[in-house]
């Protein structure tokens, strides 16, 4: 469904019928003239995130871009020294080791309090787009080229860490930039559900996530490479076989955060119709309740969307397939408000990639970044 969805959106997009994880590489360094990293979001852009939305994970090796120049330990000590890392936080490493996603408070705020916060575990600050120029400039082209809002997280681990982060889910689709040193990821498929658990944030809060067998992908990220992790998704991190120190960004795009769901786009129409939902989601099946939750696809906030009439009649005809498939009996309402809902889908939320939220970052500056624990 989310397929078909962007060929409605751009051009080029090919559906994968794989069940194994896809091993296509995206060789920017051995092209004739160098590449950035705007090209590579084009790429990604273009069809080819679209043919594994949120169905299996993706590793692109060797991106221009993609490396030291994104961001290095230098930088997260200029942070540091800058007051930026004031709300930075650690994921303690024993914690981890037992399975547990435990994070406290780094304090890092000069180069000796950040090494001496490495020594405990993982040391993580999100909203880093927002305080470092070249990580704003990845944000920006996120919303110019994919059509989905997102944000961006910093990872530092020190090496020979056997286990950086314990196995949890999240909810965002993630793509990872391996910026330096090397870190081992392994993938897992979304693990059945449990009542009073939530699917996207596994492992975290206490829960511990057990019973994973054999992970999908099992890969050491390199300086320049790119993972795609679905929304979900279990993964895992290592630098046990790193002899330096690892930096990664995450950009976690942030659909289920801001409602950019099948589930919100049938809620609003129960609502609009004036209809409660007589659905329980908790009674559906893996599949069906991966669909009812899924994200919208890959473009879904580019500006030809809005007046595109075959996308609108796609976007009623997919909510009616959806509808139909969790089982409800609550009437959506007539063909015709669901297209406005889709303007209205659309109209408001296309505030949500407007690059001016990453425009003023021209330097290293002082400023808040959160510490919510993410990938």
């Amino acid at each position: 469904m989310r397929a078909s969805l962007f060929v409605l959106l751009t051009a080029g997009t090919t559906a994968t019928t794989n069940p194994a994880v896809p091993r296509a590489v995206h060789r920017g360094g051995e092209t004739a003239q160098k590449k950035t990293l705007d090209d590579f979001l084009r790429h990604l852009g273009d069809g080819e995130l679209a043919t594994v939305w949120e169905q299996t994970p993706k590793l692109w090796r060797r991106v221009d871009g993609c490396g030291p120049e994104l961001f290095s330990f230098e930088d997260a000590i200029k942070g540091a020294e800058a007051g930026l890392l004031d709300n930075a936080a650690v994921a303690d490493g024993a914690q981890a080791e037992a399975g547990r996603w435990v994070a406290e408070k780094a304090g890092a705020a000069s180069a000796d309090d950040l090494k001496r916060a490495l020594a405990k575990g993982t040391v993580f600050f999100n909203g880093a787009g927002l305080a470092f120029p070249a990580l704003a400039a990845l944000g920006a082209a996120c919303h110019r080229f994919l059509g989905l809002p997102a944000n961006i997280n910093v990872y530092v681990t020190d090496p020979r860490r056997e286990v950086s982060v314990s196995p949890h889910s999240d909810a965002q689709n993630v793509l990872v930039f391996q910026c330096s040193g090397m870190k081992r990821w392994r993938v897992w498929p979304p693990p059945p559900r449990e009542r009073g658990k939530d699917p996207f944030g596994r492992g975290k809060g206490g829960d511990r996530v057990e019973g994973l067998g054999e992970p999908v992908l099992d890969v050491t990220l390199q300086p320049g490479d790119v993972l795609y992790v679905p929304l979900g998704w279990v993964h895992a991190t290592s630098t046990a076989d790193s002899a330096e120190r690892s930096c990664h960004a995450t950009l976690g795009v942030d659909t289920y955060f801001y409602g950019l769901c099948w589930s919100n786009a049938r809620s609003i129409a129960l609502a609009r119709n004036r209809v409660g939902d007589d659905v329980d989601p908790g009674a559906l099946d893996e599949g069906t309740f991966s669909r009812l939750y899924g994200a919208v696809p890959v473009g879904f906030l580019r500006p030809q969307a809005l007046d595109n009439e075959a996308w609108l009649e796609h976007f009623v005809t997919e909510l009616r397939a959806l509808q139909e498939a969790v089982g409800g009996a609550s009437p959506l309402g007539d063909d015709a408000s669901l297209r406005d809902l889709a303007r209205f889908y659309l109209t408001y939320a296309r505030d949500l990639i407007d690059e001016r939220k990453y425009q003023c970052i021209n330097q290293i500056v002082r400023g808040a970044v959160s510490a919510t624990a993410e990938s």
